[in-house]
């Protein structure tokens, strides 16, 4: 029965159900505090109860004797629940909480934006950025705008070698007018500014035209992925808080324990023992280990969890 108690007692305080001195039983059983804290995170965050252990620490459970039993799963009960009601479990548990769902504030913040944005709105700030570009250049001298005008048409050269079709067409005629426009450089500087200006307001116009169509698929595409987010928030919020999962844990357990029938017999089939009643050779593995724990630190155990329970919910 002794190389069953490790296990069944990480079982037991991993759920955070026992608690009494608090002792040197991480440091007894050839522990560490990091891997006693881990064991209680993942049995609060999983869905069934579990403490995977070295054959170190089985020899030394080994050597606990009978009547310590009690004693030594209630020692490690305190350490699981001190740790389960400190701070850092708790950001923790919310931290582990928000990746299960994909939550950030940043992500929050950018799914309410896209939500309250339309094509009008995306317009209008297309159209304050075309503005500012066109206060700009009318800042400009015209000698500053001859250089950039140069500088658009070898631009447009470059893309007019590679282009074919009425892509070509578009391109043959833009180059055309930005020729013209560019003659009156040196002719009408003033002339050649203000017909500059307005080529590139037409040219903006036509980009936003043109970019339409892509501009609102995309923002449908923000759309949706900020309804599919206000989804996991909402979910994320629904979830169960810390001191629930605790009782939920706790409860599985307060169940799990009342089902054991300590008097259960034995059989010896060849060189194993089996239950006597076929029911319970089908029964869980973890309400089996509670059996060969016995009756004694199991009913301790679970008269801990039940005051805990009471204990969290005079904390609503």
């Amino acid at each position: 029965m002794k190389k069953h108690f490790l296990r069944a007692a990480f079982l037991l305080a991993a759920g955070g159900w026992l608690a009494a001195r608090t002792a040197d039983i991480v440091t007894d059983l050839g522990l560490t505090s990091e891997q006693v804290q881990q064991t209680a995170f993942t049995n609060v965050t999983s869905d069934r109860l579990a403490a995977p252990f070295s054959s170190k620490v089985r020899q030394l459970a080994k050597n606990i004797p009978d009547g310590s039993r009690v004693a030594a799963v209630q020692a490690m009960g305190a350490v699981v629940k001190t740790y389960a009601s400190s701070a850092d479990f708790k950001k923790r548990y919310q931290d582990w909480l928000k990746q299960k769902y994909g939550i950030s504030d940043e992500k929050t913040r950018e799914a309410a934006q896209a939500q309250n944005t339309s094509v009008g709105d995306v317009q209008a700030v297309y159209n304050q950025q075309a503005a500012m570009i066109q206060s700009s250049y009318s800042q400009m001298p015209p000698a500053t705008l001859a250089m950039m005008i140069q500088s658009q048409i070898q631009m447009l050269q470059q893309e007019l070698s590679g282009a074919e079709g009425d892509d070509k067409t578009t391109k043959t005629k833009e180059l055309g007018e930005l020729k013209r426009i560019q003659t009156l450089s040196k002719t009408n500087p003033d002339e050649f500014k203000k017909q500059y200006i307005a080529n590139f307001d037409k040219m903006l116009k036509q980009q936003m035209a043109q970019s339409r169509g892509d501009m609102e698929g995309k923002l449908a595409e923000s759309k949706q992925e900020a309804a599919d987010y206000q989804k996991r928030l909402a979910d994320y919020k629904a979830a169960p808080d810390l001191n629930t999962a605790l009782k939920q844990r706790l409860n599985d357990f307060i169940a799990l324990a009342g089902s054991v029938d300590f008097n259960a017999q034995l059989v010896q089939r060849g060189s194993k023992s089996e239950f006597a009643n076929p029911e319970y050779r089908n029964k869980p593995e973890n309400w089996k280990l509670l059996f060969r724990m016995g009756k004694e630190p199991v009913q301790a155990a679970r008269s801990f969890a039940q005051n805990w329970v009471k204990e969290l919910d005079s904390k609503k």
